[in-house]
This record gives structure tokens, C-alpha cells and sequence, in this order.
């Protein structure tokens, strides 16, 4: 996958997924059980808030993994442990804002010659 791909679509699945995750914990509630314990009950907006943020997740992930496929191809190495290794300390949207703005471009992209 192209660093444009990967990129766009990891930061377009991180704020659909931010977006998501907001609607859901602004529309789920508490209930208490009679135990006295609390959990968390879910309305059906809330339901498909979560749906949609699971959805995100995978597409985000998927895009990860080019990115990081794509930037072993190109033998970026410091791009690729910053990638990698910050996505396990939850920071990933970092490292993917600062390769889509500073990364390394693809060698050898074929562009297509506009037809006018």
C-alpha cells in the first residue's frame, strides 16, 4: 500500500473511531444490578456506536500493517521502529501524522498521466 493510502485511511478510521467511542459512552448508561454491583447497559445507538468503533479498529489496524510493510519495502528503518513501537504505548496517531507529513515517499510510484 502507497504512504497516502495508509495513511489517510489510519487517520480517517482513528477519528471515525474517536467519534464512535464519544457517541457510545455519551449514550450508554449505568445500571445498578441487586447486588449493588454497577455495569455498563447499552441502547441500541450506543450498540452501533460500538460496532462502528470495532470496525475502525480493524481498518485502522489493516493500515498499520501497510504502513509498516511499506516502509520495510523501503528499508526505512527508523520510520519503521517509531511506527511499530509506538502503537504499543498508544500512540500511535503520532507517528502516522509525522509519516504522512515527514515520511519517506514511495520510490518508484507509477503515476498516471492525466487525460485532459
Amino acid at each position: 500500500m502507497s504512504k497516502r493510502v495508509t495513511t489517510r485511511g489510519y487517520i480517517a478510521s482513528w477519528i471515525v473511531w474517536v467519534l464512535a467511542a464519544a457517541l457510545f459512552l455519551s449514550t450508554a448508561h449505568v445500571q445498578v444490578t441487586s447486588s449493588g454491583a454497577s455495569a455498563l447497559g447499552s441502547s441500541p445507538v450506543s450498540a452501533l456506536a460500538w460496532i462502528v468503533a470495532g470496525i475502525a479498529g480493524i481498518v485502522m489496524l489493516v493500515m498499520w500493517i501497510g504502513a509498516l510493510v511499506r516502509l520495510a519495502q523501503l528499508h526505512a528503518w527508523g520510520w519503521f521502529v517509531a511506527v511499530l513501537v509506538l502503537q504499543f504505548f498508544a500512540l500511535a496517531i503520532i507517528p502516522m501524522i509525522a509519516y504522512a507529513v515527514a515520511g519517506p515517499e514511495d520510490e518508484g510510484a507509477v503515476t498516471r498521466p492525466s487525460v485532459t
